[in-house]
């Protein structure tokens, strides 16, 4: 759709398959223009042209019994037509225009900085259940009872601040690292804590930083055996406990399946789409425009927002959402056993590179099997990977 079909209007025709060369013809011969031609999976065809040439055309096709109908309208003409019968989006718009110039006393944008772990939607959600967000109104907000109610909701911050500058919230967090009390504590403050075996293995080396290893270079292992404890036993101060620390190498074989099957399902799409426009205002939504009918279930949707920024810097409580709705059908096809090898390969590729992550690959042996309904790879592989995992414990005193 152009920007001229926007600003003058359009409608979209639909030709019947056994009528598509006469209209095309008698398009020709009178110099009909249209645009956006497609062909439909029916056989029939569809254009855009602007009303009046819609008109003319439709006319012409009903003196000569040929099947033409119109599927669609778009552009601004028949938006405001549609709103003369629906003055109730005329008021909500004029409501929505009225609480613009009212919302200097609302937060138009929260500004999060400072976050590394926590996702800024993460950190958005735990402003909204203590009382900040979007929409929010400016006097009822207190910054310091804010603060505090956060800092008490959650054990992943340690500091934050909210200071509000005109419509927009700006918010400074310090996240908590593991084992944070708000300053570095000694080691006794910490829970103490084994490493264990994650996985079977033959121990190959260890790189301990705090512990005592209780197994030995070439040592098998089985998961869940102790690898490094966390308790010394001294002749001289008795029993001390600490929080084990390092790696412990060890010789592990793990099993990948990669399983490909000849028979599946691929999505056929089929025509008309769907396609909606909505503007958002704070927590208010008006739907400006709609095209085809309503969303079916066996349909791809892609939803997508742009907010509005103001002067190039911070975002418009006004957003436009987009959906568009992408009707298919499923059918089922067949692949033949090459293909399936030549995808299992590639699969199996994939997963490998994925699982090579922190391990060296010592060797890898692969079997295929070729059967009925698929065709299944199945990768041995040996390498050498860290299996210490921490398991914290708790000291019980005896009376």
């Amino acid at each position: 759709m152009n920007l001229l079909l926007l600003l003058s209007g359009g409608k979209e025709l639909t030709v019947a398959p056994q009528d598509r060369t006469a209209v095309m013809d008698l398009c020709l011969q009178n110099g009909y223009t249209y645009t956006s031609f497609s062909w439909l999976e029916d056989g029939s065809v569809r254009f855009w042209c602007d009303p009046r040439t819609a008109k003319r055309l439709l006319a012409a096709c009903k003196a000569r019994a040929l099947s033409i109908k119109v599927t669609g309208a778009y552009g601004i003409p028949f938006l405001f037509f549609s709103l003369r019968r629906r003055p109730g989006l005329v008021i909500g718009a004029l409501f929505s225009v009225l609480l613009l110039i009212l919302s200097g006393n609302f937060v138009w944008h929260v500004q999060i900085k400072g976050n590394t772990t926590l996702a800024p939607g993460e950190v958005l959600e735990l402003l909204d259940s203590c009382g900040l967000s979007t929409g929010s109104y400016i006097p009822d907000i207190n910054s310091g009872e804010l603060e505090n109610r956060i800092l008490l909701s959650t054990d992943r911050i340690s500091w934050i601040s909210v200071n509000l500058d005109g419509t927009v919230a700006h918010v400074q967090v310090v996240e908590r690292a593991e084992g944070d009390y708000g300053s570095d504590p000694p080691e006794a403050l910490k829970k103490p804590a084994n490493l264990i075996a994650s996985a079977d293995g033959q121990i190959e080396y260890l790189e301990l930083y705090r512990g005592n290893a209780v197994v030995k270079v070439g040592q098998a292992v089985k998961k869940g055996d102790l690898l490094v404890s966390g308790l010394y036993d001294s002749q001289v101060s008795g029993f001390r406990y600490t929080r084990a620390a390092g790696s412990v190498y060890a010789r592990t074989e793990h099993t990948l399946t990669v399983e490909i099957p000849l028979s599946y399902e691929q999505k056929i799409y089929t025509a008309p789409k769907t396609q909606e426009i909505t503007l958002n205002f704070f927590d208010f939504s008006l739907k400006i425009f709609k095209m085809g009918g309503n969303p079916t279930p066996e349909c791809d949707i892609i939803e997508k927002k742009t907010d509005l920024e103001s002067f190039g810097t911070y975002p418009l409580p006004v957003s436009l959402s987009s959906l568009v709705a992408y009707p298919y059908r499923a059918e089922t096809l067949t692949r033949a056993p090459e293909e399936a090898l030549e995808l299992a390969y590639l699969q199996l590729e994939n997963e490998l590179g994925a699982f090579s992550e922190g391990r060296e690959l010592l060797r890898k042996q692969i079997t295929t099997e070729v059967g009925e309904d698929a065709v299944r790879l199945t990768c041995t592989v040996l390498c050498i990977e860290n299996i210490a995992e921490r398991s914290e414990f708790e000291i019980k005193e005896h009376e």
